[in-house]
């Protein structure tokens, strides 16, 4: 293998903390980048007696990995490692007597909690409730993303009350996880040749995406990064190593 220009599969998983081993893996998708950075932190002293300062010495106080993934595919998942979170799954159901904020006036728009929304009534809070009409008082402004938009408020009592049915979701709150760490295994091809390589990162540590482009005329991506951290278990076998290890083909 000379020339080499990789593409393949990025699969993710739990390392198991007995044996240092991934448990079962996850595909993440088309994967665009996959990076690997090895670093050393050194001190070096220069001598003070030939005049020119020459370096005597070079200490190396530490050595560290890196990763970087670009991921082309938005999933729950891949962008939970992202977002430092858990996703939270949101069952089908029904909704009553959600309240809306007050002082609402024509032309205000609200977000509902739910998403995915249909079969939708607004209320008064009147001691007899009301029920606001649909197209003249509110009109539903995205189903799919639970957003109504208020037409006229008339003599009704506020705050609003909704009531409406819910589709199931994946909701995603922010930084509400711990540590994302993951066992990363790249099925490499090589272009150039069709030769296979399998690159194995057994912990790596995801940092929360410092950017997630929302709204953009080009095509986005989730650009992860984060620490590989040393692994004790399968430091203790030299054919592992601490970080990761590359499996090549046998040169013919």
């Amino acid at each position: 293998m000379r020339d080499f220009s990789f593409q393949g599969k990025v699969y993710l998983g739990n390392r198991d903390a007995v044996t240092g081993k991934s448990q079962a893996l996850r595909w993440v998708d088309d994967a665009a980048e996959l990076q690997v950075k090895l670093s050393v932190d050194t001190e070096e002293r220069t001598e003070s007696y030939s005049g020119n300062k020459l370096t005597s010495v070079r200490l190396q106080k530490a050595k560290k990995a890196e990763f970087s993934l670009k991921l082309n595919a938005f999933s729950k998942l891949n962008l939970a490692l992202g977002l430092a979170t858990t996703p939270i799954d949101v069952t089908t159901g029904t909704v009553t007597a959600e309240p809306l904020p007050t002082g609402l006036v024509a032309g205000d728009v609200v977000q509902l909690d739910k998403r995915d929304v249909s079969s939708v009534v607004v209320s008064d809070s009147a001691v007899t409730p009301a029920t606001l009409i649909a197209g003249t008082d509110y009109v539903v402004d995205s189903a799919a993303n639970g957003i109504v938009k208020i037409l006229n408020v008339g003599s009704y009592t506020q705050p609003f009350k909704a009531a409406y049915s819910n589709a199931a979701a994946i909701r995603l709150p922010m930084f509400t996880a711990g540590v994302q760490e993951r066992f990363l295994v790249l099925d490499g091809i090589n272009t150039v040749d069709n030769s296979r390589v399998r690159v194995s990162l057994y912990r790596c540590s995801f940092d929360p995406i410092s950017q997630l482009d929302m709204i953009t005329d080009s095509l986005s991506s989730l650009d992860l990064s984060g620490a590989v951290l040393f692994d004790t278990i399968n430091a203790a076998d030299a054919n592992m190593g601490g970080f990761g290890r590359i499996d090549l083909p046998a040169e013919v």
